[in-house]
C-alpha cells in the first residue's frame, strides 16, 4: 500500500517546474493513471505487487530519482521533466508544449512503436535522445542525435572471435525455439569468413566437439525440454574435450537450471546489463533504494538500469558531452559513432559462472 502512494507522490513533485540551467526530459511507460485507480484492497501478496507494476518502469524511474539526487548534492544544477507516456496520443501532445521542445536531452525508454516518433523529434530540434533497451541497429542509422545504450547482437560474435581466435565454434541453434541472437551468429560468421558448425538443438554437439583446437559452444535456443536434454548428455559424456560453453541469459530463469549441475562445466552468457552484489558502489545504491522506496531494485526490474542510464547522460549534457567517469550499476559504456548516424554502445559484458557464482570476465 504504502509503494503506490510513494510512487503517487513522487511523480507530482517530479514534474513541478523549476528554473535550471539545463532541461532533461523522461518520457516513461509509467501508467500512473491505471495505478491510481487500483483498489488497494485487492493488493494482499507480493504477487499483487509485481502484477501492478510489471508493465510501467517505475522501479527505473525510481532508480533514476536516486541519480538525480546524487548530481543535486554534487552542485550540478538542472531542471528535470517527467511526463507518463503510454499511447501514442500522449505523446503528441507532450512533444507539443512548448517547454519539451527545447529541452537538452530525452531519455525515453518507451514501446518500441513510440520511439520513432521521439527520435525524429530530436533530430528536428537537435535535441540527443536516449534509448536504454532496444537492440536494433536501424534506430541510430541516419540520426545523430539517438544513443543505443544496448549493444548490438552482433558484438557478441565479434567478442568470441577475438578472445577465441582460431576456435571450434559450434552454433547450437534451433529453428523453432531460436533465442533473439541466433540470427546474429550466422549473420557475423557468414560475413568474416569464420567457419563453424551449425548442430540443431535436437542433437548432441559433443561429435562436433575438435580434440586439437579450442571449442566454443554456442547455444541459441531456449526450450526446456531440450535443455534438459543436452544438459544430461553432457553430464553423462565421458572424456569430452574441452569447451566453452556460451548459454542464453533465458536459461537462468528456467526452472531446470540447477547450477550444481553446471557449476563444473566451462559455463558463459553475454548479457546487456550485469549488476555484482558484492561491489561496494552495488551496495551503497541498494541500501539507499530500499531506505527511499521499500523495496529492492534489480536487473529484472530496471531500477539499476534507470540509475545508470540518469547518472551517465545527464553528466554527460551538463559536462558539454565530455565522457562522464563515473561508476555505473548495471551498463558498461563504450559508445561509438556510425557514419552519418547516432551513437551505439559496443561493451559486450561476458558473464562467467566460478565457484557457484556468476561474475564478468574483465
Amino acid at each position: 500500500m504504502k509503494k503506490i502512494l510513494i510512487f503517487i507522490i513522487v511523480l507530482c513533485l517530479a514534474a513541478v517546474p523549476a528554473s535550471a540551467q539545463k532541461s532533461i526530459l523522461f518520457l516513461l511507460p509509467l501508467g500512473a493513471d491505471n495505478i491510481a485507480k487500483t483498489d488497494i484492497e485487492s493488493i494482499n501478496t507480493q504477487q499483487d505487487i509485481d502484477n501492478l507494476y510489471g508493465k510501467t518502469l517505475i522501479h527505473f524511474w525510481e532508480g533514476a530519482q536516486i541519480a538525480i539526487a546524487e548530481l543535486g548534492d554534487e552542485g550540478y544544477d538542472f531542471h528535470v521533466i517527467v511526463r507518463d507516456v503510454t499511447d501514442a496520443n500522449k505523446l503528441e501532445r507532450v512533444l507539443a508544449e512548448p517547454d519539451i521542445q527545447k529541452v537538452d536531452l530525452i531519455i525515453a525508454p518507451l514501446f518500441g512503436r513510440l520511439f520513432p516518433t521521439v527520435a525524429e523529434f530530436g533530430h528536428r530540434h537537435k535535441i540527443p535522445v536516449v534509448n536504454p533497451f532496444t537492440s536494433r541497429h536501424d534506430i541510430i542509422e541516419g540520426n545523430p542525435y539517438v544513443y543505443k545504450a544496448n549493444p548490438a547482437l552482433s558484438s557478441r560474435a565479434a567478442y568470441l572471435c577475438n578472445h577465441y581466435p582460431g576456435a571450434n565454434f559450434i552454433l547450437w541453434t534451433s529453428d523453432l525455439h531460436a533465442t533473439h541472437d541466433a540470427e546474429a551468429y550466422q549473420t557475423y560468421f557468414n560475413d568474416h569468413n569464420i567457419t563453424y558448425h551449425k548442430v540443431p538443438d535436437s542433437t548432441f554437439f559433443g561429435d562436433h566437439l575438435s580434440h586439437t583446437k579450442e571449442n566454443v559452444v554456442i547455444a541459441c535456443f531456449n526450450n526446456a525440454q531440450l535443455f534438459s536434454k543436452g544438459i544430461s548428455k553432457t553430464l553423462q559424456a565421458n572424456k569430452l574435450p574441452h569447451f566453452t560453453w556460451v548459454i542464453p541469459e533465458e536459461w537462468l530463469l528456467m526452472d531446470e537450471f540447477n547450477i550444481d549441475n553446471m557449476n563444473g562445466l566451462n559455463v558463459n552468457y553475454f548479457a546487456n546489463y550485469f549488476a555484482d552484489d558484492t561491489e561496494e558502489h552495488t551496495q551503497v545504491f541498494n541500501y539507499k533504494y530500499g531506505e527511499q522506496f521499500h523495496c529492492l531494485p534489480s536487473v529484472r526490474n530496471y531500477a539499476y538500469q534507470g540509475y545508470d542510464i540518469a547518472k551517465f547522460f545527464i553528466t554527460l549534457i551538463l559536462n558539454d558531452y565530455r565522457t562522464p567517469n563515473i561508476q555505473t550499476i548495471a551498463y558498461d559504456f563504450q559508445f561509438k559513432r556510425i557514419e552519418k548516424g547516432g551513437f551505439e554502445n559496443h561493451k559486450a559484458r561476458f558473464i562467467h559462472l566460478q565457484n557457484y557464482e556468476f561474475k564478468e570476465v574483465k
